[in-house]
């Protein structure tokens, strides 16, 4: 399952992060690639900033059912403190 955790668009490995308290994500775990080369990233900031929408990106966020979509960052590190341990992997693997 591990090998499915990884960015279809730039194939780099996405990191844990623990959702915030009072979002409405589901799930305690999404992944989230903090890849600042990756081009669903990069594209971004064009794509929303031509929709009117300033200073804004996103990052390729994955749900505990393995859905992908955006996640709305403000600057390349938002979101980062957010990164935490896979508890999941680590009960598989023990």
């Amino acid at each position: 399952m591990e090998s499915s955790r990884t960015c279809p668009h730039c194939g780099t490995q996405m990191d844990p992060i623990q959702t915030p308290p009072l979002s409405s994500w589901g799930g305690e775990i999404h992944y989230v690639c903090f890849n600042d080369e990756c081009s669903y990233f990069k594209n971004s900031w064009n794509v929303l900033d031509n929709q009117g929408v300033e200073k804004t990106g996103y990052r390729c966020r994955m749900d505990p059912r393995g859905s992908c979509g955006p996640l709305a960052v403000w600057s390349p590190d938002a979101l980062k403190d957010l990164i935490c341990e896979d508890t999941m992997v680590e009960k598989s693997t023990e």
